[in-house]
């Protein structure tokens, strides 16, 4: 009796080992779904952002453009903002700073009109530079505000957009310094999205441009499994900026996770190993081991007992 329920026993415990075993390995053919985004309807500008170079004292036009994605016509209200950014990386378009004295010297040729369903228009700016700029770069912000008609409740509901310009003062002297200061690629990640963070810091008087991608390579023979496109970012000078890149189409398993990140024109690679097992399946995996253990560990108990048994009957 004893007998059968040892086997009995050991027989439970090889099947769960290999049901935990089969219930991580399908878990692993589980991916993310990706959604999709509705078409945009409101007001656009074009372009989002204008690089351009100042030499002090020169004139400069330039033009940008006003659209109207909407069913309804729309009152555009134009007006000139600063554009100042700390390392919380939020932009604030209505205080000033040492780096947003731009604003000053930039004139509308329009500041009010209507644009019917589908129109556009053609706004153009004009930026009169002082003999004497301060070095380094200076930014502004031409917004295009959309001012609906007041309604019987007294609320109203804007919506405030612009073009940021960056503009080099070429007669200056132009510090040019930014560096990586941080980074973090977490090892344990248990569910999608696949996470890595940088942090780059501008220490010069012009925008530091950062160009980023992030790499994610099978551990067990190095084949590239994800490369995002490069994308590229210009931090606000006299601050830091925390880069998060994602990947979604994760599966359970252990990668090699690469940031590659280009700034003050070389490149570095920033990596990491990273396991995507979700908790309860380590935990599966560990019972399905003890089991296994438990199994041998019983039959080896049972081949002593035989050969005992077998010694005191000589």
């Amino acid at each position: 009796m004893k007998k059968i329920i040892k086997n009995r026993f050991r027989a439970t415990m090889v099947s769960f080992a290999v049901l935990a075993l089969s219930i991580a390995a399908l878990s692993g053919l589980v991916s993310s779904p990706v959604s999709a985004a509705a078409d945009f309807k409101g007001m656009l500008i074009s372009p989002a952002s204008q690089n351009i170079d100042l030499k002090n004292g020169q004139t400069y036009t330039g033009q940008m453009q006003v659209q109207n994605t909407t069913d309804g016509d729309m009152n555009v209200n134009m007006s000139v903002g600063s554009y100042v950014m700390d390392d919380t990386s939020t932009p604030n378009y209505d205080t000033t700073g040492k780096y947003s004295m731009l604003k000053d010297w930039i004139r509308l040729d329009k500041t009010s009109f209507t644009l019917k369903s589908g129109g556009v228009e053609t706004v153009t700016y004009t930026i009169n530079t002082p003999t004497n700029p301060p070095s380094g770069m200076q930014y502004a912000t031409i917004l295009a505000e959309n001012v609906p008609e007041e309604s019987s409740t007294g609320i109203m509901a804007t919506t405030r957009i612009g073009m940021v310009i960056r503009a080099t003062m070429i007669d200056g002297k132009t510090i040019e310094r930014a560096s990586i200061v941080s980074s973090d690629i977490p090892g344990y990640q248990p569910t999608a999205p696949l996470k890595a963070n940088f942090s780059a810091k501008n220490e010069g008087n012009v925008g530091a441009d950062v160009g980023y991608s992030l790499v994610v390579k099978s551990i067990l023979n190095g084949r590239e499994l994800y490369h995002s496109d490069e994308q590229s970012y210009s931090v606000y000078p006299e601050t830091t900026h925390n880069f998060t890149l994602e990947w979604n189409q994760v599966r359970i398993g252990v990668y090699r996770v690469e940031i590659r990140v280009i700034i003050d024109g070389a490149e570095q690679v920033i990596s990491g190993i990273v396991w995507t097992i979700p908790l309860w399946i380590i935990l599966l995996i560990v019972i399905a081991i003890l089991c296994i253990i438990g199994y041998f560990v019983l039959s080896r108990r049972d081949d002593k007992t035989r050969q005992n048994t077998k010694s005191k009957k000589k």
